[in-house]
């Protein structure tokens, strides 16, 4: 018998009522009601799942196979069998005379698996398997972080040739969200005329950045002379967590940010450009983000109330207030692409709105030279995309060269592999999602020769289209493209794009794109204005050797502004200290051989930990570049001054002893050299202990981020000092994977 028997779904599995039952409970490690499915359990609760399967059904011979898949949710990064002490340890007991074995791991869809070795598993018999068992010292599991719909299948491979049985229907239960928020967000637009009425978007969100659903209670705002605004609005259940205000307006010009609280929360919204006649306006949404149609993780393989195409479209409007949005199947299970791809149709023109909202198609093309998300203009007479393992040729056959579609560079799964297949052009590049900045790839792709837009975008897989950036358990490199044992924490949802358009249609939005008047943040709505004369950021401008370059910028930032980089070729050109303000404003004039490259963008941070980029302008130069004398690279500051970003490390320091116990526990502490508290960080995804160290042999500058707020504290590596994507991750991932594993 193989160690890991053949997949129990969907491949080889035919719907069955075998006699099995399947009682599944999970008990809080911190008290508190055991929660016995189909009943709710609370996200990022921690604690034990107990599954227990008895057999009604007929005498199990050796070779025999139970297998628990599960759908739309997650239970462990990885489980383990080897050591009590460690999380998400996992456990098998039985009053059975059979020899069963347990199998739990990365390498399957199914939860978890038991093989009759020898003997016979009778009718009558049982077995109970612990997911998180604590009894060893361990700190058990958690409930998965977002709300969802799941399910649970049992199904029984009777003879051991991998045909599977099921074993009644499907566990159908529900994750909830906390009941506690943790944080109060305020919406408005980025840019507004004099007058001019909009909605206001105002949620209260859980420790995960979940809406608090079933909150009621009184929003209060700090309305000033805003009369359009109410001093107050009270949220019911029918709510759901987010009240749109209605009819709001700014009678002045400037720039303004609302107030609001909710009991001990508080809140400011972002800014809100109030201006006379407003010629251009900053629109965002989400451009790499997914609903149903998951074949490959059956993380959205269900189309739950929550997954389905028009839902994620009805989510991007009202909970994440978008103009635009552009949800996408995953995977598309090739024998259900036309279902699928054609649920995303129907749902961009239930949602298409013009001036209010604008929806567009894509789906994810996973080609062995890196995934791509491919996003259309238009979505009425799309025909069907080609399966989504076909090879880049097949993909740039269908789409490169079309001016209706976009092949957007991302970096999720599989980031682009130009050493395999470099396309003539890659015209939209994240350089932030979901798992982590990355402005690495967007330098790999300047050097290459590329003039993308940039863009940042979720990947969003199971949590909430338009909900705040939050710690995500299971998100981040480590663990999966760096070696670990387990995978890092990332930020889920929030990464978000800004499209500077003159007006909210469809055209508008896809001539901008174009053009490449675009910003990427990690989540933060900050308005960023980068200028070379009239040119702004995204155009090309030809200059001479003896052109003075006179470069404008301005920021209108969500929280103090902590640092501003001028990025020119591969150099840092000029750093600003902006001194907490949140609206900044300067001009840098140089002459034309002061400034390397032939690109110039914008790399702003805020003090709560978002980071923000333009799209570049680039230089078209008569001659060669000059070279930099004196200039720092554009990654320098990212693990080169360390002294310069040092914060109160003894408010860190009571952290450090739980810290070095989990990586002597989960990972090997031994390479994790001069480990150093650097001090207590209040971001806005939440309150961590920030720690650095000098990892592996090589000595590698490393941050590490302790959110100790949670039950299971979350973890987060990033090479570097600063988290906004210094290091390549195309080569250095795989080099320390040989080296190390």
């Amino acid at each position: 018998m193989p160690d890991h028997p053949v997949r129990a779904y969907p491949q080889h599995y035919t719907p069955g009522d075998l006699a099995f039952s399947l009682d599944v409970r999970f008990e809080p490690a911190e008290g508190g009601a055991v929660v016995h499915l189909p009943q709710s359990p609370i996200a990022g609760t921690r604690g034990t799942w107990v599954l227990t399967v008895h057999n009604d059904h007929a005498d199990l011979a050796a070779g025999a196979v139970v297998c628990i898949t599960r759908f739309d949710c997650q239970f462990s990064f990885q489980f383990q069998t080897d050591r009590p002490d460690r999380r998400d340890y996992a456990s098998l007991e039985s009053d059975s005379g059979a020899d069963l074995r347990l199998l739990i791991g990365r390498e399957s869809v199914g939860l978890c698996t038991i093989v009759v070795d020898a003997g016979c598993l009778c009718r009558g018999d049982g077995f109970v398997i612990r997911l998180g068992d604590t009894r060893g010292g361990g700190c058990g599991s958690e409930v998965f972080w977002s709300v969802t719909a799941g399910q649970l299948l049992l199904a029984v491979d009777i003879s051991g040739d991998g045909d599977f049985v099921g074993a009644g229907k499907p566990l159908a239960f529900r994750v909830t969200h906390h009941p506690q928020p943790t944080l109060l967000r305020v919406l408005g637009p980025s840019i507004t005329a004099v007058g001019e009425t909009f909605d206001l978007h105002v949620g209260l969100f859980d420790r995960n950045g979940n809406p608090c659903e079933d909150f009621t209670g009184d929003v209060e705002f700090a309305c000033g002379d805003i009369k359009s605004l109410p001093a107050r609005v009270v949220l019911t259940a029918e709510d759901a967590g987010v009240k749109v205000i209605e009819g709001v307006s700014l009678t002045s010009t400037g720039v303004f940010r609302l107030q609001a609280s909710c009991g001990t929360l508080t809140s400011t919204s972002n800014p809100i450009l109030v201006e006379s006649a407003p010629s251009m306006r900053q629109y965002w949404g989400d451009v790499h983000a997914h609903g149903w149609g998951d074949s490959t993780m059956h993380l959205m393989h269900l189309r739950s109330d929550r997954l389905d195409p028009a839902a994620r479209h009805a989510q991007a409007r009202h909970l994440g207030r978008f103009d635009f949005c552009c949800p996408a199947s995953m995977s598309m299970d090739p024998a259900r692409r036309e279902e699928t791809f054609g649920a995303y149709r129907d749902a961009c023109a239930q949602h298409d709105e013009p001036g209010r909202y604008v929806p567009f198609l894509a789906y994810e093309a996973h080609p062995k030279a890196g995934d791509r998300q491919v996003i259309f203009r238009d979505y009425r007479e799309e025909p069907i995309p080609p399966p989504m393992r076909d090879p880049m040729e097949r993909v740039i056959e269908c789409y490169g060269e079309r001016d209706d579609v976009l092949l957007q560079v991302h970096i999720g799964g599989d980031p682009p592999h130009w050493d395999i297949h470099r396309p003539a052009r890659e015209r939209f590049l994240e350089v932030c999602s979901g798992f982590g900045c990355a402005e690495w790839l967007l330098q790999e792709a300047l050097q290459l020769g590329y003039e993308p837009g940039v863009c940042a975008a979720s990947d969003l897989h199971l949590g909430w289209m338009g909900g705040p950036r939050s710690v995500e358990t299971f998100r981040g490199r480590f663990g999966q493209k760096y070696p670990m044992r387990q995978r890092d924490s990332a930020y889920g949802t929030g990464p978000v794009t800004a499209i500077q358009a003159p007006e909210l249609t469809r055209d508008s939005l896809w001539t901008a794109i174009e053009a490449r008047h675009t910003v990427g943040t990690s989540g933060a709505r900050m308005i960023l204005a980068l200028h070379l004369g009239n040119a702004q950021a995204g155009d090309s401008v030809a200059i001479g050797a003896r052109d003075q370059l006179d470069m404008h910028f301005r920021v209108h930032a969500c929280a103090p502004l902590a640092r501003i980089d001028v990025i020119a070729g591969v150099h840092r050109l000029h750093t600003y200290d902006p001194q907490e303000r949140l609206d900044w404003e300067a001009t840098l004039s140089l002459p034309a051989t002061e400034v390397p490259g032939r690109w110039v963008y914008l790399r702003v941070e805020q003090a709560d930990g978002e980071w923000g980029w333009t799209s570049p302008i680039y230089l078209e130069r008569d001659k060669i570049p000059p070279a930099a004398e004196g200039l720092p690279a554009w990654n320098d500051c990212a693990c080169g001054e360390s002294e310069e970003v040092a914060l109160e490390g003894d408010s860190a320091a009571v952290h450090l002893a739980e810290l070095r116990s989990y990586l002597e526990r989960e990972e090997q502490i031994d390479r994790f050299n001069d480990l150093t508290p650097a001090g207590i960080l209040h971001l806005a995804v939440g309150n961590c202990a920030q720690f650095r160290c000098r990892w592996g042999e090589q000595r590698l500058p490393m941050t590490i981020r302790w959110f100790f707020e949670f039950e299971i504290p979350k973890i987060r590596f990033d090479f570097g000092w600063r988290d906004y994507g210094a290091m390549p991750e195309n080569q250095l991932g795989p080099e320390l994977m040989t080296r190390y594993e």
